[in-house]
């Protein structure tokens, strides 16, 4: 079986050098390498295959010319259509759920009377509605990714400075902003795969290192304090697993997702956002390490297990086993 791991430059930091060029070292290569070599350990025929924004006909008659069975690593909305639209198999969920922003997937949970903290989308500081949510607030960019955008000034606490943001966000990235109560907690983010029967990764916790949230210099640089797995009674982590499955099976997740949540004081797991794309990088090399590296690591899986595994999700979904998925006609 022949599988193509998609690269994009600027994946992971594209909408943050919309703000600002510094700190901002493009680990794509690095990390879809790091993938490639997984799979190869694994036994699998996988080579690089560079994403073209510019022209994507030229990625196509490289996925026909190469004889490519499925596709790893689609890194965003237009991979995602693009594979879908040529009937592609690929690993990762699908355009139903890549296609919605934060503010559209809390609201599906919501109604499935899953905890999300309260929240608005606004455009620009006019457009602020009258509201009951609680300071302080955090507002952040409706369909950013990597922490884009994410400083301590995006923990506001009153309206002035919530405008401010607003406008920054609006102007420097150009998306709507999803403005929700900030929950004074723990951050925890869970890594699940599968399909039929999820499994769930150990949680991770993210500690700040002199800092009030995961801002992108303290995430993309590997300044957060990782603890892995999460040291928390049985009972609060069972009730985070379980949650987390949930809300993997309601948004339809394929394959793998990261579950970012907050946990309370009270012990509730709120619901922040999804990651389709969520970094799987091992703690090693010069990619950023993604927190489902780290969560194999602690699950003690090597990445070609890792990796592997998803892959091998994403096979039998396709039913790839039983025939050819796609590639030149013989």
């Amino acid at each position: 079986m022949k599988v193509g791991v998609f690269w994009r430059k600027f994946r992971n930091v594209e909408l943050q050098r919309k703000i600002s060029e510094e700190n901002t070292y493009d680990d794509a290569y690095e990390e879809a390498f790091q993938h490639m070599t997984a799979l190869q350990e694994a036994g699998f025929d996988a080579e690089l295959i560079e994403w073209r924004n510019n022209d994507p006909r030229k990625t196509l008659r490289e996925v026909f010319s190469k004889g490519i069975d499925i596709v790893f690593n689609a890194s965003s909305l237009r991979e995602v259509a693009f594979l879908e639209a040529f009937d592609i198999p690929y690993v990762g969920s699908g355009i139903d759920l890549v296609a919605t922003n934060k503010a559209t997937r809390k609201k599906i949970l919501a109604f499935h009377q899953l905890p999300t903290p309260k929240f608005f989308v606004v455009k620009n500081s006019r457009s602020i509605p009258s509201h009951s949510l609680n300071y302080p607030l955090f507002a952040k960019p409706v369909s950013g990714r990597g922490s884009a955008g994410i400083s301590e000034e995006n923990i506001v606490y009153n309206l002035k400075d919530l405008g401010r943001i607003v406008d920054k966000i609006a102007k420097k990235i150009g998306q709507d902003t999803l403005v929700e109560e900030f929950i004074d907690g723990r951050e925890i983010t869970v890594g699940v795969i599968g399909n039929e029967e999820p499994k769930v990764l150990p949680i991770l916790e993210i500690q700040y290192n002199s800092a009030k949230t995961n801002t992108y210099e303290h995430k993309m640089l590997d300044r957060e304090i990782i603890k892995c797995p999460a040291d928390l009674p049985k009972d609060i982590e069972d009730n985070i697993k379980e949650t987390a499955v949930k809300i993997y099976k309601v948004l339809n997740v394929k394959d793998f997702g990261r579950i970012d949540m907050i946990l309370s004081k009270d012990g509730t797991p709120y619901f922040l956002e999804i990651n389709t794309f969520a970094g799987l990088t091992m703690p090693k090399g010069k990619a950023h390490s993604g927190y489902m590296g780290y969560m194999a690591q602690a699950e003690g899986m090597s990445a070609a297990e890792f990796i592997g595994q998803i892959l091998q999700h994403a096979i039998k979904r396709y039913a790839l086993n039983e025939k050819r998925a796609y590639g030149l006609p013989s």
